[in-house]
């Protein structure tokens, strides 16, 4: 006796693979959920909104962080973002603050472990955005445990500098 149900009785959804991650896709993505903004109300863009994150998490699971990594993590950072921003619009605002932190958390993470030097200064790069973000969050909600202590991460602060000193 099987515990999986038949194919058959699957919803076509969980039938389908996902389409392999690409940049390309990813951007049209981030596009149609830009336009969508603009005359639609923030909380009906949401699931495009993650829909493109989870899309920037698979790049980041995929051989194209080694071709392209300031293009993934560029990705990443942004789509993180944009849904902080749409959350804060909607009133969820420790929903927000956790897409902040995680971005700039998986970056630090990145830039200290990742076997590929490339992906490392890539993630050092993009801390900075990273941490201007979490810095203007505590500015205009206050010093929040979860944001202070993203910011203390190592090498949180020390992202522009460790970049520069491993291109002289």
């Amino acid at each position: 006796m099987s515990i999986h149900p038949a194919a058959g009785d699957l919803p076509l959804f969980l039938l389908q693979r996902p389409a392999p991650a690409s940049l390309t896709a990813w951007e049209e993505l981030a596009r149609q959920a830009t336009q969508q903004l603009q005359s639609l109300p923030p909380q009906s863009v949401l699931p495009l909104l993650f829909k493109a994150q989870q899309l920037a998490q698979r790049l980041l699971a995929s051989p194209q962080l080694d071709v392209h990594p300031d293009h993934c993590l560029a990705a990443w950072v942004v789509s993180h973002h944009n849904l902080a921003d749409v959350l804060a619009q909607c009133g969820q605002q420790p929903l927000a603050q956790e897409y902040l932190c995680d971005a700039h958390l998986g970056l630090a993470d990145l830039a200290e472990r990742h076997a590929n030097a490339m992906v490392q200064q890539a993630a050092w790069r993009h801390l900075r955005e990273t941490r201007c973000a979490l810095l203007l969050w505590q500015r205009l909600h206050g010093v929040q445990a979860q944001t202070a202590a993203a910011l203390r991460v190592p090498g949180s602060n020390a992202g522009a500098a460790h970049a520069a000193a491993r291109l002289h």
